[in-house]
């Protein structure tokens, strides 16, 4: 994988302006109350067409915005599934605000801090373990619902798994370069204004070609053994 292609492919088109523009409001309305979903919606369908784009070969894969309603409709399955995803998250969590009011009735506050303070650490535990099996689940859900647009890709988790496993020096590398350009990213904010929209503007194009990338190379069927030959009978 090439983490540098991620971060210089997009000024390589020569509509990039346009493009990143409309990725940058689109950005600002996912912002927005309720009315927020329908733009995160439009942005995970963006990052859908961009790794399509990338298993198809083009050579200028970032998207143009002229199917929104078609990238609405894809992102929403995109949304769909990190919900379906998450919903151990929101068990966890659920679970410690209602435990919270039975730990504090005992009335000893030192005891109870104690106790809460446990309680949150294996929390954090398991929140991270549980975030990082997942992680990699949605990315290779996301492929092969690029591949296929049905949303039944995300969940079919044998086909998952197998694949991951497959890959699994190229899984990690996946996430350590997702870290890495969150990292830089993390920089651009760092500088008032100019860094802000940069950051904006070029999140989802290189998160998504770093997934794109992935993508590529990954393969979701194990390769088949070479049948042995027969042995001839020398005459």
């Amino acid at each position: 994988m090439d983490i540098a292609r991620a971060f210089t492919y997009t000024f390589d088109d020569e509509d990039w302006v346009g493009k990143v523009v409309m990725i940058v409001v689109w950005t600002f309305i996912a912002a927005i109350p309720l009315i927020g979903l329908i733009g995160a919606a439009a942005l995970a369908g963006y990052v859908v067409e961009l790794v399509r784009n990338m298993q198809r070969g083009e050579t200028n894969p970032l998207p143009r915005w002229d199917n929104v309603g078609d990238k609405i409709m894809s992102g929403a399955n995109v949304l769909i599934a990190a919900f379906v995803y998450n919903l151990g998250n929101m068990l966890l969590i659920c679970s410690f605000v209602l435990l919270m009011p039975i730990l504090g009735g005992g009335g000893d506050v030192s005891a109870t801090s104690t106790v809460s303070l446990a309680i949150g650490c294996c929390l954090s535990i398991f929140l991270f373990i549980y975030n990082l099996i997942i992680w990699p689940l949605l990315a290779v859900g996301t492929v092969f619902y690029a591949r296929s647009n049905e949303i039944s890709a995300f969940f079919q988790m044998g086909r998952i798994y197998g694949t991951i496993n497959r890959h699994m020096g190229l899984t990690v590398q996946w996430m350590l370069f997702v870290l890495l350009a969150g990292f830089v990213l993390g920089l651009f904010n760092a500088v008032p204004c100019i860094g802000w929209i940069a950051s904006l503007a070029l999140t989802m194009p290189i998160h998504g070609h770093l997934l794109g990338q992935f993508g590529a190379r990954i393969d979701d069927k194990p390769k088949s053994k070479p049948k042995p030959q027969p042995r001839r009978v020398g005459s």
